[in-house]
């Protein structure tokens, strides 16, 4: 899964994910917006076939979100990895 950062200031990140869909970014929006130092955390994809989609993150004052990712999707990957049939 590669990233591109688009914005990094202000407690505010924007990055562009290739080769992903909504059913990741989904899993992402959701862990995101549980975390207690994120204020705002949404994706954007303007066409599904020919555009990356965009994941925006609006950390809480003095909170990263950089780190905020970084740790959630160590989580994210823990919660998949305990799954079993």
């Amino acid at each position: 899964m590669a990233m591109k950062v688009l914005k990094n200031e202000g407690g505010e990140l924007r990055i562009r994910i290739s080769g992903e869909d909504h059913t990741t970014l989904h899993v992402f929006r959701t862990h995101l917006n549980a975390h207690k130092d994120v204020d705002y955390c949404n994706y954007f994809s303007a066409h599904p076939d020919l555009d990356d989609p965009e994941l925006y993150i609006r950390a809480n004052k003095g909170k990263d979100p950089v780190k905020i990712l970084k740790s959630v999707v160590k989580d994210a990957g823990k919660d998949f990895s305990s799954l079993s049939l």
